[in-house]
Parts: structure tokens; C-alpha cells; sequence
């Protein structure tokens, strides 16, 4: 998920030392007040008749361990590649699900300098998925930060500003300790997650 992204989010820097425009639109995922999402804790439904959850393997607890993706960083510089690991996400059994970051940080380097995103915060989406997609709907409610820096420092400060109509549907391969995930939008996003211990193994 890139928000994430959260996810699909833009974040744009300008190359010049006076204006500076920045939006993130997510969240990537991927970026508002929140309730924290730790502690991670999944919500089971007491029901004694309910419909398919979804897969059950994808449910719990994930630290992400790898991501790549591309991002429009400059206004008049193409999309280049960043990397990053250390996302906290959790996908419940009723269909919420919630990301956590602190300082979360991803690379990239442009014409031999080295560029930076920094997030912090959570927030929180629904999701579904079948056997081979997942899909990551809201954010319901967010309250995450972005800073920008390059050779020059830091560039910018935006908070995510959470758009209702935000859709993303990614491919995945699941087994019991590991998640990975491949972007269907265009912008490269691959990543791969291990479970945490936050709510134990599902699947």
C-alpha cells in the first residue's frame, strides 16, 4: 500500500530555493487527528452467523521490511525511484485496517544528490481482498505528517490530507510470516512485510 502509501499520494517539491508546493492526497499508505493505531490489536465479530471474512492469512500485524516506489518529488523533474523500510500495518478480520509511522524515511537520489521523505503518524482505512488482490479504501480518519529535505535541507512541511474517495488495489502473495505486495497504478510500488508478534499468526 503507498499512501499509502500510503496510498498513491504526490509529493511535490519545487527545485527552486523560494516556492515550495508540496501535496500529499493519499497514503501510499500513502500524507491529519486520529486515534492512535497502537497498540495493534485485532477485533474479532462475536456473530454467530456472519458472511466470508477476508483472507485469513493476510489478517494481523506487519512491519514492512522493503519498498520501492516512484515520486513526482520536483515540479519540473520527471518521477524518480525512492526506498524505504519500517511501516507498521494491521489488517483486521472486520475490514478496518491501520498504519502506523514513526520516522518513517524513504531515499531517493536525483542528479547525484540525495532526496528524503519522512513521515510520521497514523491512520486508518478499510480494506478487502480476494485470493490474489487486495484493495485499501478511505483513509477513514488520519493524522499523519510529511517532511521534504534534499542537499539543501529541509524543504517543506505538510500533513496528509486525507481524500474520502481514495482507492487502491494492489497484487499479493501471503504465507504465514510474510506479505508482499506489487502496485497495479504504474508508479513501481513493490514491497514485502513480516508479521509481528502484535496480534499473533493468522493463517
Amino acid at each position: 500500500m503507498v499512501l499509502f502509501a500510503v496510498a498513491g499520494g504526490a509529493f511535490i517539491a519545487a527545485t527552486t530555493l523560494t516556492a515550495v508546493v508540496i501535496s500529499a492526497d493519499i497514503p501510499e499508505r500513502s500524507g491529519d487527528a486520529a486515534p492512535p493505531v497502537s497498540p495493534l490489536a485485532a477485533i474479532a465479530t462475536t456473530e454467530a452467523s456472519r458472511p466470508v471474512g477476508p483472507p485469513a492469512c493476510l489478517i494481523g500485524t506487519w512491519r514492512s521490511i522493503e519498498e520501492y516506489t516512484t515520486y513526482k518529488f520536483y515540479t519540473d523533474q520527471p518521477p524518480f525511484a525512492f526506498t524505504g523500510r519500517g511501516r507498521f500495518l494491521i489488517l483486521r478480520p472486520d475490514g478496518t485496517g491501520g498504519e502506523r509511522r514513526e520516522a518513517f524515511t524513504q531515499i531517493g537520489r536525483h542528479r547525484g544528490n540525495e532526496q528524503r521523505m519522512v513521515s510520521d503518524g497514523t491512520y486508518e482505512f478499510r480494506w478487502s481482498a480476494d485470493a490474489k488482490a487486495i484493495t485499501y479504501q478511505g483513509p477513514v480518519t488520519a493524522s499523519m505528517t510529511f517532511r521534504y529535505y534534499d542537499q539543501r535541507g529541509l524543504l517543506n512541511t505538510q500533513p496528509l490530507q486525507p481524500d474520502p474517495n481514495w482507492k487502491e488495489v494492489d497484487q499479493y502473495t501471503c504465507t504465514s510470516t510474510r506479505l508482499t505486495e506489487t502496485g497495479t497504478t504504474g508508479t513501481g510500488y513493490r514491497s514485502v512485510w513480516v508479521r509481528t508478534k502484535e496480534t499473533g499468526v493468522y493463517g
